[in-house]
C-alpha cells in the first residue's frame, strides 16, 4: 500500500506597479498592475479545475488535488492573489477568512483546526511576509521613489529573515505531514497552499532543500526563481512516530513542480505606460535590475522578467 502523503504548494503574488518600477519592495505594498490582475484571473481559473464539478474555464488543467487550506501573507499583493484562488476553489463552500493570532509553534494546530472543518478556509499568516528592508523600502538605487510608501528603521537582517523563514517553513511542512498522518482517506490528499513572496519562497527552498527533485525544466538540478504567480509543489511524506518525538526535523519532500507558469501561456501584456499599470514592449524588463554596478543592463528581450531587488537571492539559481 502506498504511503499517504500531503502536498505543500507555494505561490508568488501577482505583478505590482512596484515590480514594474523596479523598486525594492518588501513589507511595503503597491497595487497589482493590469497585467498582474490578468495573472490573478488566469491563476484562479486554473485552480478552479481542481474542484470536482466546477466548470472548467481554463485551457490549463492543474493536476493537483483541491486545497485543504490556503494560507497567505497579510501584505496586499499576496492577499489579493490568495483571495482569488480561495474564491475559485470554494465553489460556494467557503469556511471564511481567518486572521488568527498565529504564535510560534502553533501552525500544526491551526492547520488541523481549519483544514479538517467543512469548507475551505483562508488563513492570514504574518510569518509569510517578505523581508523588511527598513528605510530602503520603495527605493531604486538607494533613492526613494515618490508616490510609494516609505520604510522605517534598519529593517530585518539577513540572518533574522532566514531564521524566520526556516522556522515558519518548518512548521508548515510539519503541518502538512501531520495532516497526512491523520488522514483516514487515502484518496483524499491533504493540500496546503502558501501564497507569499519571491524572496520568501527562495529562502524557504534554501532552508528546506527538497529531498529529491523531479526534473521540471530543461535545466535539471537548478531551482528557478519564482515568477509572479509561479507555483512550486512539494510532496510531503509523514514523519515516523519516532522522528516526530525527536528534535524537530523536516519531513521527506519531493519537489515535482518548480515555477510553474503554464496558466499564463495565453495571458498577454497590454501596451501602455507604467502610470496606467500597463507595460509596453519598449519598456525595460525587470531583469535589468540585476545588472551589477557599472555594467550595461540586460536587454529588454533577454533575462528573467518579473524580478525585483527584493527578489535578489543567492538561491535564485541554486544548483542541487
Amino acid at each position: 500500500m502506498q504511503q499517504q502523503h500531503a502536498i505543500l504548494t507555494l505561490i508568488r503574488h501577482a505583478e505590482t506597479t512596484g515590480n514594474l518600477n523596479r523598486l525594492l519592495q518588501g513589507v511595503t505594498d503597491s497595487p497589482v498592475t493590469v497585467f498582474g490582475q490578468a495573472q490573478i484571473d488566469a491563476l484562479a481559473r486554473t485552480w478552479a479545475t481542481t474542484v470536482a464539478g466546477a466548470e472548467a474555464t481554463s485551457a490549463f488543467q492543474l493536476d493537483l488535488p483541491p486545497p485543504s487550506l490556503i494560507v497567505c501573507s497579510p501584505i496586499g499583493r499576496a492577499r489579493k492573489t490568495a483571495e482569488a484562488v480561495h474564491r475559485a476553489c470554494t465553489d460556494g463552500e467557503s469556511a471564511g477568512v481567518f486572521e488568527d493570532d498565529i504564535a510560534e509553534g502553533s501552525r500544526i494546530r491551526v492547520a488541523a483546526k481549519h483544514a479538517l472543518q467543512p469548507g475551505l478556509a483562508l488563513v492570514v499568516d504574518p510569518g509569510l511576509v517578505e523581508k523588511d528592508f527598513g528605510w530602503k523600502e520603495s527605493t531604486r538605487g538607494g533613492v526613494h521613489v515618490a508616490g510609494y510608501p516609505k520604510g522605517q528603521g534598519s529593517g530585518e537582517s539577513r540572518t533574522d529573515f532566514a531564521t524566520r523563514v526556516f522556522r515558519v517553513g518548518l512548521e508548515w511542512l510539519n503541518a502538512a505531514s501531520a495532516l497526512a498522518s491523520s488522514s483516514s482517506r487515502p484518496e483524499a490528499i491533504p493540500h496546503i497552499v502558501l501564497v507569499s513572496h519571491g524572496m520568501w519562497i527562495s529562502s524557504f527552498l534554501s532552508a528546506h532543500p527538497p529531498t529529491t527533485i523531479t526534473q521540471t525544466s530543461a535545466q535539471p538540478g537548478f531551482l528557478p526563481f519564482a515568477a509572479n504567480t509561479g507555483m512550486f509543489s512539494l510532496k510531503v511524506q509523514p514523519r515516523s512516530s519516532e522522528a516526530a518525538a525527536a528534535v524537530p526535523k523536516r519531513p521527506v519532500t519531493e519537489l515535482f513542480r518548480a515555477n510553474d507558469v503554464r496558466h499564463l501561456q495565453h495571458v498577454k501584456r497590454q501596451k501602455g505606460g507604467i502610470g496606467r499599470g500597463a507595460f509596453g514592449d519598449k519598456q525595460t524588463k525587470l531583469s535589468s535590475f540585476f545588472a551589477k554596478p557599472g555594467t550595461k543592463p540586460a536587454s529588454p528581450t533577454h533575462g528573467r522578467p518579473d524580478v525585483t531587488d527584493a527578489d535578489a537571492s543567492p538561491t535564485k539559481r541554486r544548483k542541487m
